[in-house]
């Protein structure tokens, strides 16, 4: 019995299991990988776009090696920026910015080589700073803050 709820369990997780496919000219986008065409049989190098249904642009990125490479931008579809990151080798590194609709800057992010690195910041929907978080190699140091609505000062800790 065990080994037939086992199975199940592995069959269910492997049906929920999606992969990805867009497609844009002649190049094929399978989950974060990209090749020149559905075989997968080369890589593909240069820029990237692909386009909301009405049109407008949705996600503009470098690409090397199959691999995000360089500055990706997504976007909302009344053309503002929804997220800006830095790629390298398929791998975060570099500045992440985070838009909302009306394209006002609500987080700045640093990573470098795949894990959270430097100052990060978060602001509300008034550009009102509401948290400062500092990494280093993934993990959390230095003096973490929050503040309130009216930009004052409500915590601090340090880790």
């Amino acid at each position: 019995m065990k080994k037939v709820i086992n199975l199940l369990t592995m069959c269910v997780i492997a049906l929920s299991a999606t992969v990805q496919v867009y497609s844009a000219g002649n190049v094929v986008r399978i989950d974060e990988v990209y090749f020149t065409d559905a075989t997968q049989t080369q890589l593909y190098t240069g820029n990237y776009q692909e386009y909301y249904n009405n049109g407008s642009l949705k996600l503009e990125i470098c690409i090397k090696n199959g691999l995000p490479h360089g500055t990706c931008v997504m976007y909302f579809d009344n053309n503002q920026p929804k997220e800006i990151r830095s790629y390298k080798n398929g791998e975060f590194d570099g500045l992440w910015r985070v838009y909302n609709k009306q394209g006002v800057l609500i987080s700045e992010a640093e990573y470098k080589n795949n894990k959270k690195s430097g100052l990060w910041k978060i602001w509300d929907e008034n550009s009102t700073l509401r948290y400062e978080l500092n990494y280093s190699n993934g993990k959390k140091i230095g003096a973490w803050k929050e503040w309130n609505e009216q930009g004052e000062l409500i915590c601090q800790r340090n880790n």
